[in-house]
């Protein structure tokens, strides 16, 4: 994501329309589905902009969005890309000379059943907010089924109107209208809601020797294969196999049977935990270095921080897989103490790096707890906080070293690197991982290091 600054300025246009009525119903579905998803902020956008859509007047300057909703040019920048990338947005933009406008459509919300049975959101809000609360939603939006003793006795449109003979057509229809309606339809049915990137073109030269033509890849079908990449971190050679194996139950691709093999194959994988979805990396407003360029050794050393995920980093200094464990605590700090990707690697590398490369549950959970009723966002408090804290924790274990009645033998932590403040270090020698973008930044975070 580049920088707010670079994309949207004060004096910018917008209009707003609405793509389809959003009825008191959708508001509700937004609040209690959406919200744990892209936070009160942007469902309060979502509700301003479709107040304007049904006001007087539909073009304003984004300074104007600002002074309405008491917030930064930034922060409504955040919020829209988040509305946009759970489908609740569309944004086109027009440039003319200086003068540079935007048009929002409102897109309504997914119906409960729609919602969950999404693939994506209801995992997405599946870890979120956890088993019991969505359980509990999931039941309060269900319909309630009918009892046994009631029969549908509903008529079909045959039933009721009459065919219309093909002269009719060619007297009637209108070609325009027609090419509308079908615009519409396609609209609304017939593409993606999230746009999220997989290589198609790779994964059928995966199948090139299966007999699976590529009509069976409907748009439905497609949908659904970039979802469950997505969702579970797959590539195509990973979802051709998966594929080949649900086609060979059922002779097509089925979604629920496909649904069924990648979760089968990813449980074979990583155990019995759902995947998790959370920001991967840093979020990008707090990132320090996401438009200007890192001036020293720190600031290289915080820009990679905030570039990795907490998966990645693990892989980095654990020098290869992250064991299931240690994922499973990684979760519960990103989830239960809202601890953002960037701080959570700080306070990874100082754990491991302070207790021989182990990650000690309580020890996490404690730290964890602590930075986040400090309410500590970005990389750079993390790392001076952590700094700070290990200071007076050196100065409290010296103090109770020099009581005559102590034997001197508490045991002198190993410090992470970038807390050693100038003193010479050994090069860790970790074996980098296949990646390429990893081996570089880690290289790089050596270099670093053993120049202190």
């Amino acid at each position: 994501m580049q920088a707010h600054w670079k994309e949207l300025l004060p004096v910018d246009r917008y209009t707003v329309r609405l793509g389809a009525v959003i009825q008191s119903f959708d508001l509700k579905i937004i609040n209690f589905l959406y919200q744990p998803l892209i936070g009160p902020s942007a469902c309060q956008l979502y509700m301003s902009l479709q107040l304007e859509a049904q006001g007087p007047t539909t073009d304003f300057t984004h300074h104007h969005l600002m002074v309405r909703t008491n917030c930064s040019l930034q922060s409504l920048f955040k919020d829209r890309k988040l509305l946009e990338a759970v489908g609740l947005l569309k944004v086109y933009k027009s440039k003319e000379g200086t003068v540079t406008h935007f048009i929002y459509d409102l897109v309504a919300p997914l119906s409960p059943a729609q919602f969950f049975t999404d693939g994506l959101l209801n995992i997405f809000l599946y870890n979120r907010v956890g088993q019991q609360e969505y359980a509990r939603l999931k039941d309060w939006f269900k319909l309630k089924e009918l009892p046994d003793h009631y029969d549908e006795v509903t008529v079909s449109f045959s039933d009721v109107f009459t065919s219309v003979n093909p002269s009719e057509l060619v007297q009637h229809h209108d070609p325009a209208s027609m090419e509308i309606a079908v615009k519409e339809f396609e609209d609304k049915h017939g593409e993606p809601r999230l746009t999220i990137d997989f290589d198609f073109d790779q994964l059928y030269r995966k199948l090139s020797d299966v007999i699976i033509s590529r009509e069976a890849f409907t748009a439905e079908i497609k949908e659904a294969i970039t979802k469950l990449a997505f969702v579970y971190k797959m590539g195509p050679e990973q979802m051709g196999q998966i594929i080949q194996r649900a086609f060979l139950h059922t002779g097509e691709i089925d979604i629920e049977q496909l649904r069924k093999e990648v979760r089968n194959y990813y449980q074979i994988e990583n155990g019995e935990q759902l995947p998790a979805l959370s920001f991967r990396t840093q979020p990008e407003p707090l990132k320090e270095f996401s438009s200007t360029p890192p001036k020293d050794d720190y600031e290289h050393l915080i820009q990679w921080f905030e570039s990795i995920s907490p998966y990645e980093l693990l892989e980095t200094v654990g020098g290869g897989q992250p064991a299931a464990p240690d994922l499973k605590i990684v979760e519960e700090v990103l989830f239960d103490q809202k601890l953002n990707p960037g701080v959570v690697n700080v306070l990874l590398d100082y754990v491991m790096r302070t207790n021989d490369y182990r990650l000690i549950k309580g020890y996490v959970t404690k730290i964890a707890a602590q930075w986040g009723r400090k309410k500590v966002k970005t990389v750079r408090e993390a790392m001076e906080l952590a700094k700070s804290e290990h200071k007076q924790y050196q100065k409290w274990t010296e103090e109770k070293t020099k009581r005559p009645t102590q034997r001197s033998n508490t045991r002198r932590a190993k410090l992470p690197k970038w807390m050693e403040e100038g003193k010479q270090a050994k090069s860790e020698g970790q074996s980098a991982p296949d990646d390429k973008t990893l081996a570089e930044r880690k290289q790089r975070l050596e270099e670093y290091l053993n120049n202190l």
